[in-house]
């Protein structure tokens, strides 16, 4: 096993986004039903009215609730590891190849690591620098099948292309130029697509006639502010009001295709598709990569309602960490809380490597934590419920989280007991 350090964090922010909620998925509970989906046509858009999943439960995918292995982490933080080099911290990206390694991006390291299964730490890619296949602070990492691993250096300022051998293939930049033309800059960057392009963000204005999937008005947030010096918290927690981000595809011509605001955005897939959710629908957009909606993907069931219970474990939860930090839970925030009646029915997208669209959603456990996927097939059929046995799937949620998912394992970056950063994985089984 590979120990690893943790990241310095020198600032303490905490953002909770209160927002209106509509319909929920429920659980697989009513699979039975028949039909389970109906498919229709209207101007050229395919829609897909899911009323259950394919797979009832209990007899759908399962995750392992202990990882197969582990890359970084340590049992005994006292003990030194054999080789320094080894060490990692600040991951920022993952990648699983067809030969079982695992491609690791460190920030901090700024090195691309190829570990084996095992453990054992087979190659390093690239080094701190500012030449060919060197790093400033690297920000992404992009896996293109076969062979292909791509890192996306600090604000876009380098685009590196390398072999799993660890040769160099091809080097490019953005023309900040261009992005300015868009109103855009290097820090506004989201996320790459398989063709080259990336997804952009910037902060939008409202407009009286918005496509459904989109929702420009402001975010509600409860804030508290950290120092950068000491990391102490700074005045008291407060409500705040922040613009949508508006998204946009950057082609390789810098073309500009607006995906509006929406609350929630992922892409996946070959070739690539968007797909977007305002999070209070029921609903889930399906876009090519130059803008075209492909489909609606529609669920029919019905919202699952907020329990007393629930809200007494959101509370509890909820205070228990703003004391942590010395802070009383804001009265305006509990109040914003209690006045909902509904879970949201979508809370976070990712597409596998597969094309498989995962879903992140609350059931009626009545903890207030999103536990558990829907899983949705490249046509959009809703396949299954697949439960979270371990919290750590929580952070699988959209572009700013790091993980990688294909058809084998699910591969997220966690911590252990000592607070040191380690990568585990998870084996998928796919019964269903």
């Amino acid at each position: 096993m590979i120990r690893c350090h943790s990241a310095f964090r020198a600032a303490v922010v905490v953002a909770i986004t209160v927002s209106a909620c509509d319909r929920a998925p429920r659980d697989e509970s009513d699979s039975a039903e028949a039909p389970g989906f109906t498919a229709g046509d209207s101007a050229g858009v395919e829609i897909v009215e899911n009323h259950a999943p394919e797979h009832p439960a209990g007899s759908f995918w399962t995750i392992d609730s202990e990882p197969e292995f582990v890359l970084g982490g340590s049992e005994d933080p006292s003990t030194l590891a054999d080789d320094s080099a080894q060490l990692i911290w600040r991951v920022v990206g993952l990648a699983r190849l067809p030969d079982g390694r695992v491609a690791v991006l460190s920030s901090e390291n700024q090195q691309l690591m190829l570990f084996e299964p095992s453990g054992e730490l087979s190659r390093i890619i690239g080094r701190a620098g500012e030449g060919p296949g060197e790093f400033t602070r690297p920000e992404r990492l992009q896996y293109l099948p076969p062979d292909t691993l791509v890192v996306w250096d600090y604000h876009m300022t380098s685009i590196d292309y390398f072999d799993t051998a660890g040769t160099l293939l091809k080097e490019r930049s953005v023309d900040y130029l261009r992005l300015r033309e868009h109103d855009l800059w290097g820090e506004s960057f989201r996320f790459p697509l398989s063709d080259g392009s990336f997804v952009s963000s910037k902060a939008a204005q409202e407009s009286e006639a918005e496509p459904p999937w989109s929702d420009c008005s402001p975010t509600r947030r409860w804030m508290m502010r950290g120092s950068a010096a000491t990391g102490e918290l700074i005045g008291e927690a407060r409500e705040r009001e922040d613009p949508a981000d508006e998204f946009l595809r950057i082609d390789t011509s810098y073309a500009a295709h607006s995906f509006r605001c929406s609350r929630i955005i992922a892409a996946g897939g070959d070739p690539p598709s968007i797909y977007i959710s305002r999070g209070d629908r029921n609903e889930i957009h399906q876009f090519s990569a130059d803008g075209a909606l492909l489909r609606i993907i529609r669920r029919t069931t019905d919202p699952i309602p907020v329990t007393d219970k629930a809200r007494r474990a959101w509370e509890d939860r909820y205070r228990k960490s703003y004391e942590s930090l010395g802070f009383s839970l804001p009265e305006g925030q509990l109040e914003a809380m209690r006045s909902v009646q509904t879970y949201p029915p979508i809370d976070g997208l990712l597409v596998d490597a597969e094309g498989y669209l995962w879903v992140s959603e609350y059931s009626d456990s009545e903890t207030w934590h999103p536990d558990q996927w829907s899983i949705f097939g490249p046509d959009g059929r809703w396949l299954g419920v697949l439960a979270q046995e371990a919290p750590v799937f929580f952070v699988c949620r959209g572009f700013h989280f790091v993980c990688w998912i294909d058809r084998d394992f699910l591969l997220v970056v966690a911590r252990d007991q000592f607070d040191v950063e380690r990568v585990e994985a998870y084996r998928i089984r796919r019964g269903g």
